[in-house]
């Protein structure tokens, strides 16, 4: 049988049309995934560049100099160059935020202008304008995403990693610490024997006014159990061990947050001196907790986690003793902002706004 020509014709057009309609899907389907890749790209480079204005604003408000000009070009690097966001297809802008209310903008960040008191935290807004494939086919030649981020600073509320070191000070040290800008741990009573002639009571001659003695630092343990820390000899382990020997050269595997009960131990300097001069040497910058003792220690052996100060840390060897430099305005990797501390000492964590 015959098929009519004019059937012939009809089912080509049907063909041409599902043809259209297959790369209309096709388009839809390539172009999309595309969109959906483009926003997580611009979200990480808004990220990234809300985090370091942010780490940039707090050595502006120390006083390192610099302004919104300087923030700017901060985010410009991290959105154009670390990022590869194309410049000419790129329209962004930052505005200064508070920890208190993150959502409510204070202001733009500008050229010439310092940024204001109440400033800490930079917000990064943009969108990005990037070519269709099979979409163009369409008449879609462009898709814009957009992406904004938050980025505050804070007092730390917790601590973690290669920053911690299991070494604690007491809130009278930490007094003591801000007041004059450094201490000296003696860890073995080397300092003080030069002075045993004082009297309980006697004031310290002002040579020694630095001098902390063990009733103002211990070791504490970083367990997420009770139980006095025990030393080790675990330095480099490629694990994690849950000893003080581990905390000296590595750092805090897990989470240290303020108000948290540290069990602590007597100072036992003999066994971890090795540990702790390999730390010194290698990474000296360090987070260091500060404790107020419980009113029900259990002996003291119990104290509170109250506060993270950072130093840099020297070892005297003719003394036995380590001083602790107090460092301004250090940001600690991995750290979280404290809610409702509010104790500033100097260190701080940066924190993406969620």
């Amino acid at each position: 049988m015959r098929v009519p020509q004019r059937s012939r014709g009809q089912a080509l057009v049907i063909v041409a049309l599902a043809f259209v309609l297959l790369i209309a899907f096709l388009g839809l389907a390539i172009d999309g995934a595309n969109a959906f890749g483009q926003r997580r790209r611009v979200n990480n480079a808004a990220d990234a560049a809300s985090l370091a204005a942010t780490r940039l604003l707090i050595a502006i408000k120390s006083g390192s100099g610099g302004g919104g000009q300087q923030i700017n070009d901060t985010i410009e690097t991290y959105l154009i160059n670390n990022h590869n966001i194309e410049a000419d297809t790129t329209t962004w802008h930052a505005s200064y935020v508070s920890r208190e209310e993150p959502d409510t903008i204070i202001g733009p960040v500008e050229a010439g202008h310092a940024p204001p008191n109440s400033a800490d935290g930079v917000r990064v807004e943009l969108s990005y304008t990037f070519d269709t494939y099979f979409m163009q086919i369409m008449g879609q030649r462009t898709l814009t995403v957009g992406a904004s981020s938050t980025s505050i600073y804070g007092p730390l509320g917790t601590a973690i990693g290669q920053d911690l070191i299991p070494l604690a000070i007491s809130d009278s040290a930490l007094n003591t610490l801000l007041n004059l800008g450094h201490l000296r741990a003696d860890l073995r009573g080397q300092i003080m024997a030069d002075y045993s002639y004082l009297n309980p009571g006697d004031e310290l001659p002002e040579e020694i006014a630095d001098v902390i003695t063990s009733a103002n630092f211990a070791h504490v343990s970083f367990r997420d159990v009770a139980g006095e820390p025990e030393t080790g000899s675990d330095c480099m382990s490629t694990t994690v061990v849950e000893n003080l020997t581990y905390w000296w050269c590595q750092g805090a595997p897990n989470q240290l947050r303020i108000n948290r009960e540290l069990p602590a131990g007597d100072p036992t300097w003999g066994p971890l001196s090795s540990a702790m001069i390999h730390r010194i040497t290698v990474r000296p910058t360090a987070v260091v907790p500060v404790f107020v003792p419980l009113p029900n220690g259990h002996g003291g052996l119990y104290y509170q986690l109250a506060y993270f100060v950072a130093v840099h840390l020297s070892y005297d060897y003719s003394k036995n003793a380590v001083t602790l430099d107090l460092l301004d305005d250090y940001v600690s990797a991995g750290a979280m902002i404290g809610e409702g501390s509010g104790v500033e000492t100097g260190v701080w964590a940066v924190n993406l706004k969620r």
